[in-house]
């Protein structure tokens, strides 16, 4: 099973906070760039999960991918112009949000751990790419130290 970790970077329009937060609560996460169409399409499942990983902030949000990959003109014409930055590149629905706040110097000791990865400069470069592909072992991971934070959902 893959799941996903997605991260929410500053915009022209808004912080990065205010991009998780807009998609979050449309219940609609765009996909910004080719390559995370491209991934996404090609390795979402049914019941696929994702994590939100905000820049300067950490680990903020996880829910279900509820749809397939839908191309950015399939959007509501209400929230289109909302949208056009996130989800140029199409978006996915979401489903059974959960939000929680570690902090990002928690959250980066949480990923270096959880992915196995020794140096902090190859997180950056992970995380700078706008998505990761997890397996089923690093989502349970990363949600069990989540839920250990006492700091979200349950």
């Amino acid at each position: 099973m893959s799941h996903f970790l997605f991260i929410a970077g500053a915009l022209r329009e808004r912080t990065s906070e205010e991009s998780a937060d807009l998609q979050l609560s449309r219940g609609v996460w765009g996909l910004c760039t080719a390559l995370i169409r491209a991934n996404l399409a090609k390795y979402l499942e049914p019941r696929s999960k994702g994590l939100v990983y905000v820049l300067k902030a950490g680990l903020s949000a996880e829910f279900e991918i509820s749809s397939p990959v839908h191309d950015f003109a399939d959007l509501d014409e209400f929230v289109k112009d909302e949208f056009k930055t996130e989800a140029r590149f199409g978006f996915v629905h979401i489903a059974d949000v959960k939000r929680y706040a570690l902090s990002s110097p928690e959250s980066q000791a949480v990923l270096l751990s959880v992915l196995c990865i020794a140096d902090p400069a190859e997180l950056s470069r992970r995380l700078s790419l706008g998505m990761h592909r997890l397996t089923q072992g690093e989502y349970d991971a990363i949600r069990t130290r989540l839920l250990e934070t006492g700091t979200g959902a349950a």
